[in-house]
Order: C-alpha cells, then sequence, then structure tokens
C-alpha cells in the first residue's frame, strides 16, 4: 500500500536544493532514494530513481529496476525485490516484522555504488478517535426537480464531515490517510460511477495539530472506511520543516542517506473506521 504521493515533492526539494558544487561533484552514475517502511505493514514502498540537473526546472530523473536493495534488521538481511518498472522494491515474505523503536539499515547498491541508510520506527499515534463513526447519504428526491436534487446534495456536502483528533503534546508531525476499505464499491451519486470504479484514498499534508477534518463530500462510494494517522520520524520531520528554505540559498537540507541523495524514514499509526450508509 503505498504512502509516498504526499512525500515525493520533497525529495525533489532535497535533490534541487544541493549547493551547485556539491552537484559538481555529484558522479553521472548517482542515484536518489526515497524509501519508508510502516509499522505493522507490508514492505513496498521503496523507491530508487537517477538524479537531474539542477539547471532543469522539471524532475527528468528515470526509475532504476536493477538496483541491489537489502533491509537489515538485528544483522539479519533482507533482499528485496522489484515491483514492475517504476523504481519500486518490496520485500516478498512476510517474515520481516516493523514494529516500535525497531532500528532498520538501508542498503543500496547500484552501478559501482553503495549508499546506506538508517532510521528508527517511531512511536505509534495514541488518542485517535473521530468525531462520529457514520455518515449518512439523504435520498435524492428525484421526483422534485433538478432543484431540490442539487439542495439535498448541497446540504450532504455542507454537513457531512468528521474531524480525527489524537494525543499531540510535543507538536509533532503527523499525516491522514483516509480510504475505502469495503470489498464491493456501491457509487454515492449516478454521476460518480466512472470516479467510484477506483477505490477512494485521501493523503493529508503533514500536521503539528492534533486533528484534521476531512470533508465527506468528496466520497463517492458508500460503504467502510479506514482513517490512519500516522506519526512521522524524525527524519522526514527534518526534511519536511526545511521544505519552505529558499532554492537560491543553496544550502543542503537534511538527509540520513550516505553515499546517494535522498531519505529512509518509519512511521507508525493508529487505526479507526467509518461508515458510509444512505438515510
Amino acid at each position: 500500500m503505498k504512502k509516498y504521493i504526499v512525500l515525493l515533492p520533497l525529495i525533489s526539494l532535497l535533490f534541487l536544493s544541493c549547493g551547485e558544487e556539491n552537484l559538481n561533484n555529484i558522479a553521472v552514475n548517482q542515484f536518489v532514494i526515497e524509501a519508508f517502511i510502516y509499522a505493522g505493514e507490508p514492505i513496498d514502498d521503496i523507491r530508487i530513481k537517477s538524479t537531474f540537473p539542477l539547471s532543469q526546472e522539471e524532475d527528468t530523473s528515470a526509475p532504476i529496476n536493477d538496483a541491489t536493495v537489502t533491509l537489515i534488521k538485528n544483522g539479519q538481511r533482507y533482499g528485496l525485490v522489484a515491483s514492475g518498472n517504476e523504481g519500486l522494491y518490496h520485500y516478498p515474505g512476510n517474515d520481516v516484522i516493523v514494529a516500535t523503536n525497531d532500528v532498520f539499515q538501508l542498503e543500496v547498491e547500484h552501478n559501482g555504488i553503495t549508499a546506506t541508510a538508517e532510521t528508527r520506527v517511531p512511536t505509534p499515534t495514541v488518542g485517535l478517535s473521530l468525531s462520529q463513526d457514520s455518515l449518512k447519504v439523504p435520498q435524492l428526491p428525484f421526483n422534485e426537480g433538478r432543484e431540490a436534487i442539487v439542495e439535498a446534495i448541497g446540504n450532504f456536502l455542507r454537513t457531512s464531515r468528521i474531524e480525527a483528533t489524537w494525543d499531540n503534546p510535543n507538536e509533532d508531525l503527523y499525516f491522514m490517510v483516509v480510504e475505502s476499505v469495503s470489498d464491493t464499491i456501491d457509487p454515492i451519486f449516478p454521476t460518480q460511477v466512472i470516479d467510484a470504479l477506483a477505490r477512494f484514498r485521501f493523503v493529508s499534508e503533514p500536521t503539528e495539530d492534533a486533528s484534521i477534518t476531512f470533508f465527506g463530500g468528496t466520497l463517492v462510494s458508500f460503504g467502510t472506511y479506514s482513517v490512519r494517522v500516522y506519526h512521522i520520524n524524525q527524519e522526514y520531520a527534518a526534511l519536511y520543516e526545511n521544505r519552505e528554505q529558499d532554492s537560491r540559498d543553496l544550502n543542503e537540507p537534511p538527509s540520513n542517506v550516505q553515499n546517494a541523495l535522498g531519505v529512509f524514514s518509519a512511521f507508525n499509526s493508529q487505526e479507526a473506521f467509518f461508515e458510509v450508509a444512505k438515510e
């Protein structure tokens, strides 16, 4: 289950913000690591790609699918395998447990370069609760005309919100993922049939707050939804907090990867559920 959607822009920032002198020292076969592991979840969010010149405004990096990627825990080495042709790697077995305070090392070999990194799994989110455990979608008044239908939909969009709250006394960073976990897809509104063919997924921006409000009007199908709030590890928190840096300063942002660019980080979460049903 990939979470890297919200995280990718920061990796580009990390590379683009490197000093020009430092960039000139980067070998042609250098690469970028985007590696994230999640407590209690499969290891499938490791991405390797090439670098690209500072002079280019767009990310022109290419996926690297032939790297040797190894995850290490307590001295035990676990080989990862490529997941298609997009530079993604995963661990195919089920004998690696990612748990609170576990320390992992990552080793990536490609074109004569060996890059290493280390991360510790943070504590899980604590005290997660939802303001309500269900959203009721009203029956649309098809016999009363278009205006009545629009009003009914509008009322639902305005009132269908769920606030997720959790404990955050130290103002750490967290992000939230909301996604459909139902086996079948049942569109809420007829015009959403095409959109509902793909399972709904929402990923928030990281926040130092202790709550995020989610608006149910963006949902496209009935059923059960999972809300996971992830506690962000220090490696990624440092990178995220550095995102406002002016690229003209050409200061190199934080990175815990040795002999390459990128970040290797871990996350821990707590999960809650809500239902979307007909009124």
